[in-house]
C-alpha cells in the first residue's frame, strides 16, 4: 500500500485549517506539565514538611511533659511530706534540718539528672549540684518567671548552641539535655514557694525522640512521594487525554471541510449520473452487438453503485449515525468490491486470493458504508502494486465477538516516516489523492462500533485490519 509524504501534485493545500497549528505547540505543552508538576512537588512537599514538623514537635513536647510532669509530682510530694516548704522562704540559710538534707538528696538522685537547682522566691540558688553556683541570681530568666507563675514548660536544648550564662560546667559526653524548672508549691493548690531546676539526659527518652523526628521526616518525604506520584499519574493521564483530544478535534475539522465538500460534491453528481444512466438504458434498447450491451449493463450497475454510495453518505451526515441496526453480509460485500474492481485488476496483472472464514458472515453496519471502506483498502492495495501482485483477502470470527478481515498486498509497504500518519486527513502519496480515504474509513469503522489498522507485512507489503461487530 502506497503511503507516502504529501505530494505537490496533487493541489490540494494544507493551511485548509489554521487550528492544525495545536498539533506542533506539543513542547510548550509539555513545558507546561513539567512546570505544574514541580510547583506541584514543591508544594506538596513543603506541606508535608511543615505538618510532619508540627507533628514530631507535638509529640516531643508530650514526652518531655509527661517527664517533667513525673518528677514534678514527685519532688512536690516530698515537700509536703518531709515539710520543707518554709526552707524556699528561709534564704538566708542553709539547710535547717535533717528533713531539708532529706529533700535535696532526693533532689539530686533524680532519675538522669546531671545537675539540678533549687531556687527561693526571690529568684536566688539556695542549693545546686554545682557549689559554685549557690548563692547566684541570673536574672531575666523567663523560664524561672514562669516557674514561679506555676508554670511547667520543658525545653529540649543542644549544649553547643546553648546562650544562657547558667549552661557552664557540664559533664563531658553531654550534648543534648532536657531543662525544666519545677515549682513547688506550700501545699497541694497553694501557693508558689520556689522552683527546682532539672537539667536531665534520659537516654532512652533522647533516642525516642531522635526517632519521631527521623519517623516523622521520613512519612513527610514518602507521604510526598505517594501523593505526587498519584498527582503525576492524573496529570500524565489527563494530559495525554488532551493531546489526543485535540488531535481528534484537529481531524474532526479537517473531516468536516471534507464532508461539507462532499455533501455539495455528491448532491450535484446525482442529476448527471441519473442522465448518464438513462442514456445507457435508451441504448441498451438499441440493436446494437453483445459485447457493446455488456459494457452498457457495467456502466448501469456502476452507477446504481455511487447512487447508492451517494445516498447512504446523505442519509448519514443527516441523521444519528449511532443508531446502526443495519446488516450486512461481510462475503457478499467483499465480493461485490472485487467484482466492481475486475477490470483494474485484470489489465494490472493482480490476482485475488480470497479465504472465506467458518462462522457467520454476518455483521452489524451497512452494505454500502462497508463497501466503501473496503473499496478504499482494495484500491490502494492496487495501486502500491504496480508490476502485478496478489491481493488477500481473509474474514474470520474472533473470540471476542468481532468479525475481522484482513486485506494483504505484495507492495513495497508503508515507509517508517509515515507510519504514524496513514490515517490522518490530507496526507497521501498519490499524484491525485486527497489523502481522506483511510480517515474516513477508520471514522466508519469506529462508528460502526469496530476498528481499522494499518501495518506492514512480515515479508513485503501492507496489512490492513478492519474489525466489526459480528452479529450474535
Amino acid at each position: 500500500m502506497r503511503i507516502g509524504k504529501q505530494s505537490k501534485a496533487s493541489g490540494h493545500p494544507m493551511t485548509i485549517l489554521p487550528n492544525t497549528m495545536l498539533l506542533r505547540d506539543s513542547p510548550h505543552h509539555l513545558r507546561m506539565v513539567i512546570g505544574f508538576l514541580l510547583i506541584s512537588f514543591l508544594l506538596i512537599l513543603s506541606t508535608a514538611l511543615v505538618l510532619s514538623t508540627s507533628l514530631s514537635r507535638y509529640i516531643v513536647g508530650q514526652m518531655m511533659m509527661r517527664d517533667a510532669t513525673v518528677s514534678a509530682e514527685f519532688l512536690n510530694s516530698v515537700v509536703h511530706v518531709e515539710k520543707a516548704a518554709d526552707y524556699f522562704l528561709n534564704t538566708g540559710a542553709g539547710p535547717a534540718d535533717q528533713d531539708i538534707e532529706e529533700f535535696l538528696t532526693h533532689v539530686g538522685r533524680l532519675p538522669d539528672v546531671f545537675r539540678a537547682n533549687v531556687y527561693a522566691r526571690d529568684g536566688e540558688i539556695l542549693w545546686s549540684s554545682d557549689a559554685e553556683l549557690i548563692g547566684q541570681r541570673f536574672p531575666d530568666n523567663g523560664e524561672l518567671a514562669g516557674a514561679m507563675r506555676g508554670e511547667l514548660h520543658p525545653e529540649l536544648n543542644v549544649v553547643e548552641r546553648g546562650a544562657k550564662e547558667e549552661h557552664v560546667g557540664f559533664p563531658e559526653g553531654i550534648t543534648e539535655f532536657i531543662e525544666y524548672y519545677i515549682p513547688i508549691r506550700s501545699s497541694e493548690g497553694g501557693a508558689v514557694v520556689g522552683a527546682v531546676e532539672v537539667y536531665k539526659a534520659p537516654g532512652a527518652l533522647l533516642v525516642s525522640i531522635h526517632r519521631v523526628r527521623t519517623y516523622a521526616w521520613l512519612g513527610a518525604l514518602a507521604a510526598s512521594a505517594v501523593l505526587f506520584g498519584g498527582l503525576a499519574v492524573v496529570i500524565t493521564y489527563a494530559s495525554r487525554v488532551l493531546v489526543r483530544q485535540e488531535a481528534r478535534t484537529v481531524e474532526t475539522e479537517r473531516l468536516a471541510v471534507v464532508g461539507e465538500m462532499a455533501s455539495a460534491v455528491a448532491h450535484g453528481l446525482r442529476n448527471p449520473l441519473a442522465s448518464i444512466r438513462s442514456c445507457a438504458e435508451l441504448t441498451l434498447d438499441d440493436d446494437i452487438p453483445d459485447s457493446s450491451r455488456q459494457t452498457l449493463t457495467d456502466i448501469t450497475d456502476q452507477v446504481d453503485r455511487l447512487e447508492g454510495w451517494i445516498r447512504s453518505f446523505l442519509i448519514r451526515s443527516r441523521r444519528d449515525p449511532g443508531n446502526l441496526s443495519d446488516q450486512a453480509q461481510i462475503d457478499q460485500v467483499i465480493a461485490r468490491c472485487i467484482d466492481g474492481f475486475q477490470p483494474q485488476l485484470t489489465r494490472r496483472s493482480i490476482s485475488v486470493a480470497v479465504t472465506q472464514g467458518t462462522g457467520s458472515p454476518m455483521v452489524l453496519g451497512r452494505p454500502a458504508e462497508l463497501e466503501q471502506v473496503l473499496n478504499t483498502i482494495i484500491s490502494n492495495g492496487m495501486e502500491a502494486m504496480e508490476d502485478g501482485g496478489v491481493l488477500g483477502v481473509t474474514w474470520t470470527n474472533r473470540l471476542d465477538g468481532t468479525l475481522e478481515v484482513k486485506v494483504t498486498d505484495t507492495g513495497p509497504g508503508i515507509p517508517p516516516d509515515m507510519m504514524h500518519k496513514v490515517f490522518e486527513p490530507f496526507q497521501t502519496g498519490k499524484a491525485a489523492g486527497l489523502g481522506v480515504g483511510l480517515a474516513l474509513g477508520r471514522r466508519i469503522a469506529e462508528r460502526m462500533g469496530g476498528s481499522l489498522d494499518l501495518a506492514n507485512g512480515a515479508l513485503h507489503g501492507a496489512v490492513v485490519t478492519l474489525r466489526l461487530p459480528a452479529m450474535v
